[in-house]
């Protein structure tokens, strides 16, 4: 007899009693096909098809449990919309969302969730790797365990007193499916777990540090070995449509870029373009896991997919913009047709002007800076307050739009506050005259970089705008003077003396007398300089600035400008 060697195509002779042993196998591998066919037709008398697994398994959706995962209660997965439990799904949502308890990885405190800390409207992420869970059970066993009732907790429990720190034990606890799902719900999760979850090892690889809730984790390789190519002819015709060519139509949770959002969250990204945004128009765009690959190849690539324009914008030049935005320090075109208008009627152009150095407009510092003929009133505008409820897009848009704004053409000639005021009160076009870029250092100089006043003095009003009056107490307080008077020494003893009195501010002021009567305007300009002198942008660390507020108060140090 013969027989192929598995790594030749020759033939070789067979010896007998290798010829017996081969009749011997053949029989037995005979009786276990026969065997392994009965065992079949019994699989299919007892409700298990020919995988070994329940028919209940193969007829689920794991797309739909994918979505489910994300969010179950949502319309898109066929929730019943009059279910009487949407109101507390709602109000409670990450107690009930799978992702939060598990993250969007499946690898609960591990990996992506490290961080992720409970609060009172969220519970703890579990320990538990859903992974691992998945792979070491059969459908039904894993459809068991999420169907169980013990050590669940039901959907009446009181959610409202939830804190992670004293009252975590049934907020913590995963809530009773049962209860809320039909089987066939639960199978789409088990199906989704089993066989539609994306292996997120597959798309990025990550190193992590610390423990849970204050760990952090880094990604790095993310989309390597994807075809960059082929990712980004999936963008086109996937996702330009809505995100615009470049991902930065629209900014994700008010916050990313397309690609910034990929290239910060990785792990969120697989299941959304998977499985879809629910609540939205973003349905599963994509299935094939090679397809994503090479999606998450095209996304690294900064040029072609940008972070948010908020992202790469310099606050600090949008902090000398409110002062003046036209000086050459913030790199403004000094070739610009306008700059006479600017410079004509400056104060009806600088951002200081209308909302005060302090932001607080006619609120505090400037309740008493009348307007005049070549000024306009100062804002009632609270611009801190209006900035912190404001997301970065959506103050970008008011500083952009052209709507109720001063065109720079307008003749500011004949404002007067008394008799002719509306015009020259107008907030002027800054799309007429800016960048978008520019108008985003400004975004960014009012979200980040603008210094809160209340942490460097106290003040007192009293009368109304413009008329009133105010007056500053605790300048400094709490500041290290000594380490001020390092500061001071360091950056402003060069130009302004020892004790602040070689040069006049504004012609009247010495360094002390000046903080000490304007601490309000101080604090912009030690951070961001002095327009058209050769004072730059000294300090960025508020603490460092309390320390300098902190010593100039000192008027032995610091005396007031000599009697002439």
């Amino acid at each position: 007899m013969f027989s192929r060697d598995r790594c030749s195509r020759e033939p070789k002779e067979v010896d007998p009693v290798d010829s017996s042993r081969f009749r011997t196998l053949a029989l037995a591998l005979v009786a276990l096909l026969v065997v392994g066919a009965a065992a079949c037709d019994d699989d299919e008398g007892t409700g298990v098809n020919g995988n070994g697994d329940p028919p209940e398994f193969t007829a689920a959706d794991g797309i739909n449990g994918g979505t489910m995962y994300d969010k179950f209660w949502t319309p898109e997965t066929g929730w019943n919309q009059s279910d009487p439990n949407l109101a507390t799904f709602t109000d409670y949502a990450d107690f009930f969302r799978c992702k939060q308890c598990h993250a969007w990885d499946r690898l609960g405190t591990a990996a992506s969730y490290i961080g992720r800390a409970p609060s009172t409207s969220r519970p703890n992420v579990s320990s538990v790797s859903l992974i691992e869970h998945a792979e070491h059970h059969t459908p039904q066993e894993l459809f068991d365990v999420l169907w169980s009732s013990a050590g669940r907790r039901s959907v009446s429990a009181d959610l409202s007193t939830y804190d992670p720190e004293t009252n975590s034990t049934v907020g913590d606890q995963m809530p009773d499916l049962s209860e809320i799902m039909t089987e066939e719900q639960v199978w789409d999760l088990v199906k989704f777990l089993k066989h539609e979850a994306n292996d997120t090892e597959l798309l990025y690889n990550y190193t992590t540090s610390g423990t849970y809730p204050t760990g952090s984790i880094t990604y790095m390789n993310i989309g390597a070995g994807g075809d960059a190519a082929n990712g980004d002819a999936i963008y086109a015709a996937e996702c330009a449509a809505c995100h615009g060519a470049d991902g930065t139509a629209v900014l994700v949770d008010g916050e990313f870029t397309v690609g910034s959002f990929l290239r910060a969250k990785p792990y969120e990204v697989q299941h959304k373009v998977k499985f879809g945004q629910p609540g939205t128009m973003m349905g599963s765009i994509l299935t094939d896991i090679n397809d994503i690959l090479d999606l998450y190849a095209a996304l690294t690539d900064e040029t072609n997919y940008p972070d948010p324009a908020f992202e790469v914008a310099d606050g600090i030049n949008g902090g000398t913009m409110y002062d003046k935005f036209w000086t050459p320090e913030t790199g403004w075109n000094q070739s610009d047709p306008n700059l006479a208008t600017f410079n004509t009627y400056p104060d009806f152009f600088r951002c200081k002007q209308c909302h005060a150095w302090d932001r607080l407009g006619n609120a505090a510092s400037y309740i008493g800076r009348a307007p005049s003929t070549t000024r306009p009133n100062v804002a009632s505008l609270d611009l801190k307050a209006a900035t912190a409820m404001m997301s970065q897009q959506e103050l970008f848009d008011a500083l952009w739009t052209s709507t109720g704004r001063r065109s720079v053409t307008a003749d500011l000639s004949t404002y007067d506050p008394a008799a002719n005021p509306t015009v020259g009160d107008q907030m002027p076009d800054l799309s007429d005259i800016m960048t978008e870029e520019q108008v985003w250092d400004l975004v960014k100089f009012l979200k980040e970089e603008a210094i809160d006043t209340d942490l460097l003095y106290d003040y007192n009003t009293s009368g109304t705008y413009p008329t009133g009056s105010i007056s500053y107490s605790n300048i400094g307080a709490g500041g290290d003077a000594a380490n001020g008077d390092a500061v001071y020494a360091a950056s402003c003893a060069v130009c302004h003396g020892a004790d602040g009195t070689a040069v006049l501010v504004d012609g009247t002021y010495s360094v002390g007398s000046f903080l000490r009567a304007k601490p309000y305007e101080v604090q912009h300009k030690v951070k961001f300089g002095q327009p058209g002198s050769i004072m730059g942008r000294l300090l960025s660390d508020v603490n460092d600035i309390l320390d300098l507020y902190a010593a100039l108060t000192n008027e032995a140090n610091y005396p007031d400008p000599p009697a002439e």
